[in-house]
């Protein structure tokens, strides 16, 4: 019997990224550590995969920031409880002109652990310390953070998704003979669906998303 070899085909993501969101918003996303806040949270993760996005436009109106979490278990999407007040999960917002988050993320064989800052001050209370992945029978698949490009235009009165945390597209190909499975991250990410989509999207089934909302 041919020993099954798994393998991943990765896409190469870049460094930096922007997006406009209509007039109202713009998303800018980077994999590169240029802050000391960025030490903190890997102190806490033991130093793994890190994403920062700057969420940039005209908050006068606003006071505070809300985040919320969705899950997708198995094709399923539900907004996951955190299990707090709702008044903590509000961040009152002292830049007019945007807000900066920074996440770290542990892989932990089925689970993730997020570590998260918001204009460099590390936030513990308001995100699951794990989020238990329900993984592929038979399949082991590496997770990363991963932008939520879209489309369609948003403003600062929707509710903004910020970053998700998936496998990409799982898949199988046959090289040379022998069958490998795959993993395409960019694949997923360049189609521009809003994440609460992709149960729709090439069987990705399993993950979860961030948004953020402004009062």
């Amino acid at each position: 019997m041919m020993k099954n070899i798994k393998a991943l085909l990765v896409a190469i993501l870049l460094n930096t990224a922007t997006i406009a969101f209509g007039q109202d918003v713009q998303m800018h996303y980077s994999n590169k550590i240029d802050t000391d806040t960025a030490t903190q949270l890997s102190l806490k993760l033991d130093n793994k995969t890190y994403l920062k996005i700057d969420v940039q436009a005209d908050l006068s109106s606003k006071k505070t920031a809300v985040f919320n979490l969705y899950t997708s278990k198995n094709g399923v999407v539900s907004k996951f409880d955190m299990g707090i007040p709702s008044q903590m999960s509000g961040i009152s917002i002292k830049n007019k002109e945007g807000i900066s988050i920074e996440v770290m993320m542990k892989q932990q064989q089925d689970s993730v652990a997020l570590s998260f800052a918001v204009d460099g001050r590390v936030m513990d209370l308001m995100i699951p310390r794990n989020y238990t992945i329900p993984f592929p029978e038979g399949r082991i698949c590496n997770y990363i953070p991963m932008e939520t490009y879209l489309d369609q235009p948003i403003s600062i009165n929707d509710e903004i998704p910020i970053f998700a945390v998936t496998g990409g597209i799982c898949g199988a190909m046959d090289f040379m003979g022998t069958p490998m499975s795959t993993q395409d991250y960019c694949g997923l990410r360049d189609k521009h669906q809003h994440p609460k989509e992709w149960v729709n999207i090439d069987d990705v089934h399993n993950y979860c998303f961030y948004t953020i909302e402004f009062h």
